[in-house]
């Protein structure tokens, strides 16, 4: 026996390649469900990214004509979407939990097709012209953006929480991987977005490509209702229980694993302190403070004090009420102290992720010549093709690698990409950019998706999805709130880019710091991973 067990685990060292392709294999068995949500999240990833690419331009170029410090205020109009998106995450996370992963994924389809509606017809179908900020325009377009938020809310911790319930552990990795591959797929058909908006193809302009992708939010709301019918997704989840029950019996590790889950249940429900959420509400008042700045300053303070009382108000509470309000606040993900610094920490590096649709598509057009600058949409859009080919390649191949020494190598390379712009802008150097921008991104970011989900106790996927996206909250609001717009009108203003590689500089630096924290964190961060 223990020769065999030996010349097995030869073979297998011997055919590396069989370990790349074995789960590419057992993806294509994959359940009709598990397709049917890959098949959404594609078409989904074409029109969120394809409305995103145009947005700021929108903004700057039509919506707010003559209007002073225009890029701006557009940047700050686009936060509004993707920080609200990431805060929306975390508040109704839970809401694919309770109501059913199907029934969430249909109303948030709903939903983002209602608002996508309203900013495409704000000006075609509404007939409102542009006439600066918060004119019926600017507000149409705003009221589709928050429509879309609340949506887009419900629907990434909705997919991730149902692959989580339609695979087994032979498909897990590949399935989170291949959700994370396949909305890139779909965001990288908006490279061809040029046939749609120039003159020279069909010449819809930005406008009429709007209404395109909406259309196409259209057949994400059909296709999910009759592909995921509650039948389907009924017996795929009996039957993924079924197999996972299996193969765990098979290995013989069914005790051993309930054990472990059970000792990492109890880290996250006991492991937290009470000043980690008073933490995060006095992050949220600060940020609520500067988004408030202009205001009087009155109203400043009323609201930093309502936000802030409210700890203060739940221990004040009768004990009927405070206990379970502090065991909710005591079992919530960001009360585990490590789990809190893990996904703090990348918020530096994630200031990249929010350049590809707030710096690039204006930086491009602006700061190169010929086809490259004219058709912006191409190169803008080169990361999500990649990132569909390198995932699940890179997935595969490095399937046992621990997921925090991915993290850290992810971070680094991906961080270490924004130098390459800092050398020169020319053709060259962005495209090593954005192919080594890539490879950081597909080493480390599905694997931080699908830790935040696997983490979570039976019930609460959704949740710690959503609460993972916390960081993502704070560097869409950030970011174009703090300097992306004072960066792309001091660095590479319309008609005068000459010098974008000292923006470029400082984002380096800026995105450096986070496989700085976890290279120092390591031995503390990954105890227990």
């Amino acid at each position: 026996m223990s020769e065999e067990k030996n010349q097995a685990e030869t073979e297998v060292k011997q055919n590396p390649l069989k370990e790349i392709i074995q789960p590419f294999i057992d993806l294509i068995h994959a359940p009709r469900a598990l397709w049917g949500v890959n098949l959404a999240y594609t078409l989904e990833g074409l029109s969120y990214f394809g409305i995103l690419t145009y947005l700021a331009m929108y903004f700057s170029d039509y919506v707010f004509q003559g209007v002073d410090h225009a890029d701006v205020w557009s940047h700050n109009m686009v936060m509004i979407l993707t920080a609200g998106i990431a805060i929306s995450m975390v508040v109704l996370g839970f809401i694919p939990d309770k109501i059913g992963v199907r029934r969430a994924l249909i109303l948030s389809f709903f939903l983002l097709l209602t608002g996508r509606f309203f900013i495409s017809g704000a000006h075609s179908l509404f007939g409102f012209e542009p006439s600066g900020l918060w004119s019926p325009l600017h507000l149409i377009v705003m009221l589709g953006i928050i429509i879309v938020l609340i949506g887009y809310g419900m629907y990434q911790p909705a997919a991730y929480a149902a692959v989580r319930q339609f695979t087994t552990p032979k498909t897990a990795s590949m399935g989170y991987a291949m959700l994370y591959a396949l909305m890139n797929a779909g965001s990288s058909l908006v490279m061809l977005s040029f046939l749609l908006r120039d003159e020279k193809f069909l010449g819809l302009g930005i406008e009429g490509t709007f209404w395109v992708y909406t259309g196409i939010t259209a057949v994400s709301l059909l296709s999910t209702y009759f592909i995921l019918s509650k039948k389907t997704v009924e017996e795929t989840i009996k039957k993924a229980k079924e197999e996972t029950e299996r193969i765990k019996a098979e290995e013989g590790k069914k005790e051993e694993e309930n054990e472990s889950k059970g000792s990492s249940e109890s880290e996250v429900q006991s492991g937290g302190k009470l000043y980690i959420p008073v933490t995060v509400w006095i992050i949220i008042a600060a940020l609520i403070l500067t988004a408030l700045f202009k205001l009087p300053a009155p109203v400043n303070y009323i609201v930093s004090a309502v936000i802030l009382i409210i700890p203060v108000i739940i221990l004040l509470l009768p004990s009927a009420i405070r206990n379970p309000a502090l065991k909710w606040i005591m079992e919530h993900p960001l009360a585990n102290t490590k789990f809190f610094v893990f996904i703090f920490s990348l918020i530096p590096v994630q200031t990249l992720f929010t350049y590809n649709w707030l710096i690039l598509p204006q930086y491009i057009s602006r700061a190169y010549e010929g086809w490259v600058g004219e058709y912006f949409e191409i190169a803008s859009n080169l990361n999500p093709i990649l990132i569909f080919v390198l995932v699940p390649i890179i997935t595969a191949a490095t399937v046992k690698a621990k997921v925090y020494n991915m993290m850290i190598w992810g971070t680094l390379v991906m961080s270490l990409s924004a130098f390459v712009l800092a050398i020169d802008h020319n053709v060259v150097t962005l495209g090593l950019y954005i192919l080594i921008m890539t490879i950081g991104e597909a080493m480390w970011s599905p694997r931080f998706l699908q830790y935040a989900t696997e983490i979570a106790p039976e019930g609460k996927a959704g949740l710690y999805q959503g609460v993972a996206q916390l960081p993502w909250f704070l560097t869409k609001f950030l970011v174009p709130l703090l300097y992306s717009g004072w960066m792309i009108e001091k660095y590479c203003p319309q008609n005068a880019c000459t010098k974008p590689e000292q923006m470029w500089f400082i984002f380096g630096l800026i995105a450096v710091i986070s496989p700085l924290i976890l290279i120092v964190g390591k031995k503390w961060l990954s105890k227990d991973m």
